[in-house]
């Protein structure tokens, strides 16, 4: 009996130690805008598409993006897609979700407190995920397990939103899987999207945060009331949008920097070191940095 009461309180204590192992991602988390200063800041420019393994199908809708979309009235109170995360250079809060009658951590819940964001919940307690035909929300569904000290998530029903702030577009057919890692006063998350109409292979993004304990991110998003910006964007059968072969911009971003129009444009192909040397006979580098050279 003795036996068998020491192995009880060995496990007991062994469970505990598991459980105390798992790291606490809670608090208020300020984002490091260190890297993507121009993406995360003022945005990028229209027809600049490096870094993303872009289809052609993927290319095309981002070249007919028109930004007075953003100042239509039904659009003026859309949240961004999940993805938004690692692009975006707002502050988050991660909450700790727990079980009220056991304790036991229910989810980690991700919010950035604008009224464009809705927050992203990480169920931790083997829930399944839903039918392929369920409803698709700007939370999308993740279910999430440790992997040593790093959080993974895996998302699903997932909104038709945006990859990049350039009308770079992510159709409803995407997933991602999240990485946290806290590091001390640090957090990286790390998102790999896969998008089987607009992307041709996967897409890695990275985010930095360090704590606040001063942050004042809400819990919950303050209401969002569309208005009018412009008069003439609500007349009947407004959509602003450029045809194919008709986006003014879509040479700039390459003309600026002195790139080939294809690699400005994107493609899975552009993002190996092997593609340089396909460009070495095609690119000069030009006299002065034109833009955004801090």
């Amino acid at each position: 009996m003795r036996i068998v009461s020491a192995a009880i309180v060995l496990m007991s204590t062994l469970m505990a130690v598991s459980v105390s192992a798992q790291t606490d991602l809670s608090g208020q988390w300020a984002a490091i805008n260190q890297s993507d200063r121009v993406t995360r800041g003022a945005g990028p420019w229209l027809g600049d598409y490096t870094g993303l393994p872009l289809s052609a199908e993927g290319r095309a809708v981002a070249l007919s993006y028109n930004y007075s979309m953003l100042s239509m009235t039904e659009r003026g109170c859309m949240d961004y897609t999940e993805n938004y995360i690692t692009f975006a250079p707002h502050s988050i809060m991660i909450e700790r979700v727990s079980d009220p009658v056991t304790g036991e951590v229910l989810a980690w819940k991700i919010s950035a407190g604008g009224s464009d964001r809705a927050p992203i919940p990480i169920w931790m307690d083997g829930r399944p995920h839903p039918s392929e035909n369920d409803v698709h929300t700007f939370s999308g569904f993740t279910t999430g397990q440790w992997e040593g000290d790093t959080l993974t998530g895996h998302m699903t029903h997932m909104k038709k939103g945006i990859v990049r702030r350039n009308g770079v577009p992510l159709s409803d057919k995407a997933t991602m899987t999240l990485h946290l890692v806290r590091h001390g006063d640090l957090l990286t998350i790390m998102t790999v999207t896969e998008d089987p109409i607009y992307l041709e292979e996967p897409h890695v993004q990275a985010g930095s945060y360090r704590l606040n304990p001063r942050g004042q991110i809400p819990p919950t998003n303050p209401t969002c009331f569309p208005l009018t910006e412009l008069a003439r964007l609500d007349a009947p059968g407004t959509v602003p949008h450029f045809l194919p072969g008709t986006n003014p911009d879509e040479h700039t971003f390459a003309k600026m920097y002195n790139l080939p129009v294809e690699a400005a444009h994107g493609g899975a192909q552009t993002l190996y070191p092997e593609y340089r040397k396909t460009l070495k006979d095609r690119y000069t580098i030009p006299p002065a940095c034109p833009r955004d050279c801090r």
